[in-house]
């Protein structure tokens, strides 16, 4: 329960340390951070669903059963880790000012753009093109999936799950930026 609380607090003092002045245009499609925090709440609450659908398949963790309340269960606790993930990663930007869109590669060669994008799952790309090491977007993905490790069964080490799933968060971070440093160069638009 004193996890809880913890991790709680620390989300609200998060968001209430945000100065108005953070709201300003980020995105390269002009979206204010909070229209952006709105959009990626309703994707990760898409998501959840998916992710509740398969960890239901699988009946992971298995003491929810195969119910709908089990169901239930796994989609609240997906759900709850993306918005705490998101909370903290867009609190934290706006608290920095730091932009969270992904910035294309300078470079030509297919090695260093793959180097770049994969970077830039751990890498900010400030506005005046200095790369500094990604705060908000690393602690983001450690808060929540560690959040979501002390809500699940006890089935093991709470730590070790919550810094696994935080590191395959930031992972599938590179992935997404993989996809967008290379999807107009196979016509994807």
């Amino acid at each position: 329960m004193h996890q809880h609380r913890v991790v709680t607090a620390a989300i609200v003092a998060v968001m209430a340390a945000s100065p108005l002045h953070a709201q300003s245009r980020v995105g390269r499609d002009s979206l204010t951070r909070l229209q952006r925090f709105g959009r990626a709440l309703v994707y990760g609450t898409a998501m959840g669903f998916v992710y509740a659908g398969y960890d239901q398949l699988r009946n992971t963790p298995s003491e929810w059963g195969h119910s709908w309340n089990g169901y239930g269960k796994r989609l609240a606790s997906n759900v709850g880790e993306f918005y705490i993930q998101e909370g903290v990663t867009e609190g934290l930007a706006a608290v920095m000012n730091r932009p969270l869109d992904y910035v294309h590669c300078p470079c030509h060669e297919t090695g260093a753009r793959v180097g770049w994008a994969v970077e830039g799952a751990v890498v900010d790309v400030l506005p005046n093109g200095h790369r500094v090491f990604a705060v908000p977007r690393v602690v983001g993905a450690y808060v929540g999936a560690i959040a979501q490790a002390s809500w699940r069964p006890n089935t093991g080490d709470r730590w070790r799950v919550g810094l696994t799933n935080g590191t395959t968060s930031l992972a599938f971070g590179a992935l997404f930026n993989l996809y967008h440093e290379f999807h107009h160069d196979v016509g994807i638009h």
